[in-house]
């Protein structure tokens, strides 16, 4: 078992409908989790207000990567299709570069919108931005702006990694485990490592002022066949490293290109009757060296 620190994704939002989980696989590649309990916060030791502070630096949290599969510029679109319904469109891209507090990062964005006939009873607007730090891999910055149906939310978080605090745009203080990603940086963290069948890579994520541990399992190797082609890919899952105090609702299944770029390709996430995807349909990758040209924008 390799102990690699990074995150993927968390969601915590009960009773979600077709289309909520729908965006939920793209806004973050979201796991379906129950909330935790105070209670279980408190014999984890989990995120807590600010009252002690932590001096490590993120200087031994990531090794960077020898050549980074991503860049600005990079896109992905997808079909969100529940059975053969088509229940919205997504968009996955790395947008700029920018500076944040001092730091360049990667401006990473993720938006989600429900389509034809499940917009007339549940409309769904969500966008993520997220600034993942190019040198040490870390997340320095986190915005989610979410509308669906009658339900609306939108904060900022700023990550301070040499106290290990969290800071929220309602001016609460947070602390987080060393090394956390938010929801969406983590995504492209993971995909900067090499991922073989039988790896378990455990990961630290810290989303909606709470923390959680996580495992992501790399299970097999398939080929997917999509309406741009077909794919080579390894089969990985994420699951709530639990120790039977927090519950796991559902199960999310992603299909990663076997190759340095590591791109979805494809997510599966069971619900009560049937399951909900989404599928690649186009994307651009800025430094592919022209392996995935065909598939550029026109």
């Amino acid at each position: 078992m390799r102990n690699l620190c990074g995150t993927v994704w968390a969601g915590r939002r009960k009773n979600i409908s077709l289309v909520s989980v729908s965006a939920a696989l793209l806004m973050a590649l979201a796991w379906t989790l129950a909330p935790a309990t105070e209670a279980e916060d408190a014999i984890l030791g989990q995120a807590r207000p600010r009252n002690a502070v932590s001096l490590d630096s993120t200087d031994s949290c990531h090794v960077r990567p020898a050549r980074t599969p991503f860049d600005a510029g990079e896109w992905f679109q997808f079909s969100i299709q529940y059975g053969v319904i088509k229940a919205g469109d997504a968009l996955m891209q790395v947008e700029s570069v920018e500076e944040i507090e001092g730091r360049r990062c990667y401006h990473l964005v993720s938006k989600a919108e429900s389509s034809g006939l499940f917009s007339m009873f549940y409309r769904v607007r969500d966008r993520i931005d997220s600034y993942l730090d190019k040198e040490s891999f870390v997340t320095r910055r986190f915005s989610k702006n979410i509308s669906e149906g009658n339900y609306r939310t939108a904060f900022t978080v700023n990550f301070d990694h040499a106290r290990r605090i969290a800071t929220y745009s309602d001016g609460t203080e947070m602390e987080f485990l060393a090394c956390a990603q938010d929801i969406l940086s983590a995504f492209f963290y993971v995909r900067t490592l090499n991922l073989g069948v039988g790896d378990s890579v455990q990961v630290p994520c810290h989303s909606d002022k709470k923390n959680y541990p996580l495992e992501v399992m790399v299970y097999r190797k398939e080929t997917v066949d999509t309406p741009i082609g077909k794919f080579d890919c390894v089969v990985v899952e994420p699951i709530l490293k639990s120790s039977g105090l927090f519950r796991q609702k559902g199960r999310l299944t992603i299909w990663l290109t076997d190759d340095e770029y590591k791109i979805p390709v494809l997510m599966k996430s069971k619900v009560a009757v049937g399951s909900i995807s989404a599928i690649l349909t186009g994307m651009h990758l800025e430094n592919a060296g022209g392996k995935y040209a065909r598939y550029s924008k026109e």
